[in-house]
């Protein structure tokens, strides 16, 4: 009989499956994977819905490399808080998550709360009759949390069209209480300063690039878990994780990416598990496939 005991239920579950359906498991979005990172700002997340309102909230920064987790990060956040109704079947949603405009544009900012809210409304609207539905509908959803995905991508616009946002934004989080979590890259940072007394509610939360430690090597072992093969590949074995260190650029997503396309090639030339070989020529495979040449990470 084959042991199940290297893998997760759901993978386990496939391992009679057709090939169809097993490349189908690991393309799709892995779920979250608790590390200590992450873990830290889940908390400090939590902490901002759980705590009382008050009239200058406190507000927190989600700055990580790309592809290094922030998004999957913030979307389970928002799971673990979901709407739910209340006494008389209304939806409260305490946490909102929505993905910031490609420009510092107030309006389309409060047309991607109003869509997440599922509130229908004219997208064209003028940006403060958009903004007053928007105070309307959380006030009656008792929203305290905003989650702003990729907020530096406002830096795209003229200063005087950044300044109008931000300050829309500060005023959101006045008069409605609101916490506000603002994700991106380092650049988030610059984004925020336009605003010297909002920018000093922000905590700093980083999700730092990956070192060759012990938390990787559990990260490794979590995405082996996810793999639906017969047999155990190792992944966590020095020889192995040294390989798929190599072949990362220090985020999360790419370790991932790695591993599941040596999984790929595993799973459709009918390896019963992932061999050094397989991993090597995906290692390879990737670094001469990407577009950009990306720099090795340190040991530090």
């Amino acid at each position: 009989m084959i042991s199940r005991d290297h893998l997760s239920k759901q993978a386990a579950k496939l391992l009679e499956a057709p090939l169809s359906d097993k490349l189908a498991f690991i393309a799709q979005d892995p779920p979250h994977i608790d590390y200590p990172a992450s873990d830290y700002i889940l908390r400090e997340l939590q902490d901002l819905v759980d705590r009382p309102r008050s009239i200058k909230p406190e507000c927190r920064a989600v700055i990580s490399d790309s592809d290094n987790g922030k998004t999957t990060l913030t979307r389970h956040f928002m799971r673990k808080n979901p709407i739910v109704l209340d006494e008389a079947d209304y939806p409260i949603a305490k946490v909102l998550w929505v993905e910031a405009p490609p420009t510092a544009d107030e309006g389309r900012l409060y047309s991607a709360i109003l869509t997440a809210m599922g509130v229908s409304h004219r997208a064209d609207a003028r940006p403060e009759r958009l903004e007053a539905i928007v105070h309307q509908e959380m006030a009656i959803s008792q929203t305290s949390v905003l989650v702003i995905d990729e907020l530096h991508a406002i830096l795209n616009s003229p200063a005087k069209q950044h300044k109008l946002f931000m300050a829309s934004l500060k005023r959101l989080s006045n008069m409605r209480q609101l916490s506000i979590v603002a994700c991106g890259t380092s650049d988030v940072t610059r984004a925020l300063a336009i605003d010297p007394q909002f920018v000093n509610r922000f905590l700093r939360l980083p999700l730092p690039l990956w070192s060759a430690n012990e938390d990787f090597v559990s990260l490794v072992a979590a995405f082996e878990q996810l793999i639906p093969l017969p047999k155990p590949s190792n992944l966590t074995s020095p020889g192995m994780v040294f390989e798929i260190y190599k072949g990362c650029n220090g985020t999360i997503g790419s370790v991932r990416k790695l591993i599941m396309r040596a999984a790929q090639v595993a799973l459709r030339t009918g390896n019963d598990r992932i061999t050094f070989d397989i991993l090597t020529n995906a290692r390879k495979w990737r670094q001469a496939a990407s577009l950009t040449a990306s720099p090795q990470p340190s040991d530090a």
